[in-house]
């Protein structure tokens, strides 16, 4: 099988980790480096060469780069400009011509890995997008493309019994997310300085120095950047100190926020990725008697910005929560709880909690939740929900989203070694390249 792999700085090792088993089965491995001080050690890599001067254009009304350009991270959060797209399309897209693969993989979050996507879509290719969603733990989907669709199936589901327990354990908060526990320095086999240490802002810092200004961020725009969230942060104390109560008459909406950037929302629940707009629309939907309960991400970032603040200020039913309250004491509270693609969705279908969901998840099919295209919909279902008509999930039915949990899922740890060191363990290597050469094989 002929395999490409797409650099993603950090990421890049684990993916040369894959790399190594891949030719020792007698796979062929190329590779798309977009970012050469982040080249792998295994397989042919195909340096894409920094554009210069005449390889800058505008994209004026050009289509083929709609999706890209709205996903785009540099472009949305550091004020970057979509000229080097044309260049990088015509780069990339040559050189997996000449590759050839029958499978691609990669992450589907920068602009680079984006634009093999659609090489990979025009020429009925696979990309196969591994990673791990919160639950059930320890565990990773193989996203298709740049889409929430998984591929593949599980077949090691516990028994019943087992998946009602971890419902249970959900439901009382005994279990939360990997993504939750934070990155140590003295974690387990740890090789690469942790994100947001000065070594690691050292090697982003010689990145953008040697040349790479599409991904990376000038180094001065994102101390900024991380300046004004503090100060955000510090104005989202001193209000939610002042606005935040708990009223035993009020119904409440909880809107939990979902960190940015992050493919979850930028890329899959692109049309709400605006927080700040999203949530401006659910308190104009909402009653006179509702609230709408803003909670900030744990780990937050430049979701945190200055028009949801004027939001909090000049919208009385906008209720900001204290970064100290823990998401268990607020949903004893909720009504009602809205998402657009955050783990909080299966939370509270397990919780037996009236959710509302705009953007894809595994939720789809299953009952517990509505599934919304616009904000003004919400307002039936806050009807029904008065009235005792919502449906929620039964106890077979959460059994069952527990089951879909393990089958749309496979054994595995898969990360960047600089979040997760322990994806670098030689069995977790063995373990999730084996098993995306047999998805790929039987999806051909």
């Amino acid at each position: 099988m002929n395999i490409v792999l797409i650099e993603n700085r950090y990421k890049t090792y684990f993916w040369d980790a894959l790399a190594k088993c891949f030719i020792a089965d007698g796979h062929d491995v190329q590779w798309i480096v977009q970012n050469p001080l982040f080249a792998p050690a295994h397989g042919q890599a195909r340096l894409i060469g920094f554009p210069r001067g005449k390889d800058f254009s505008p994209l004026g009304g050009d289509d083929l780069f709609t999706r890209t350009r709205q996903s785009d991270r540099f472009v949305n959060y550091f004020g970057g400009q979509p000229t080097h797209y044309h260049y990088y399309r015509q780069a990339i897209w040559q050189a997996l011509d000449d590759a050839k693969p029958d499978l691609v993989i990669g992450e589907a979050t920068l602009f680079h890995e984006l634009l093999a996507v659609e090489w990979c879509k025009a020429h009925d290719v696979a990309f196969f997008h591994p990673s791990m969603p919160g639950y059930p733990g320890g565990r990773y989907s193989i996203y298709a493309a740049d889409s929430k669709e998984t591929v593949g199936t599980s077949s090691d589901c516990p028994a019943d019994e087992d998946c009602f327990a971890l419902a249970e354990a959900i439901r009382k908060r005994e279990k939360v997310p990997d993504y939750m526990r934070p990155a140590l320095p003295s974690d387990p086999g740890r090789v690469f300085p942790l994100h947001g240490s000065w070594p690691n802002r050292l090697t982003l810092i010689k990145s953008y120095v040697g040349g790479e200004r599409f991904n990376t961020p000038s180094p001065v725009k994102k101390w900024l950047l991380d300046r004004a969230v503090k100060s955000r942060l510090a104005r989202w104390a001193q209000l939610s100190g002042e606005r935040f109560s708990l009223d035993a008459d009020q119904h409440y909406l909880l809107y939990p926020m979902q960190m940015q950037p992050e493919s979850n929302l930028d890329l899959w629940g692109q049309d709400f990725r605006n927080q700040a707009e999203l949530i401006a629309a659910l308190a104009r939907a909402l009653p006179a008697h509702w609230k709408l309960l803003v909670k900030l991400n744990p780990k937050t970032k430049y979701e945190l910005d200055d028009a949801l603040l004027e939001q909090i200020v000049s919208v009385d039913n906008i209720i900001p929560v204290p970064y100290e309250v823990a998401m268990g004491s607020l949903l004893e509270h909720v009504k009602l709880i809205c998402t657009v693609t955050g783990t909080i969705a299966v939370e509270a279908v397990l919780s037996r909690k009236p959710l509302v969901q705009f953007g894809p998840g595994v939720l789809a099919g299953e009952p517990g939740y509505v599934q919304l295209s616009d904000v003004e919909g919400i307002s039936q279902v806050i009807q029904d929900v008065e009235s005792g008509t919502f449906t929620l999930a039964d106890d077979a039915a959460r059994t069952q989203l527990v089951r879909k949990l393990y089958t749309t899922t496979f054994a595995g740890l898969v990360s960047d070694p600089a979040s997760l060191p322990a994806v670098l363990d030689q069995d977790n290597v063995r373990l999730i390249a084996n098993n995306l050469v047999r998805v790929a094989e039987q999806h051909r």
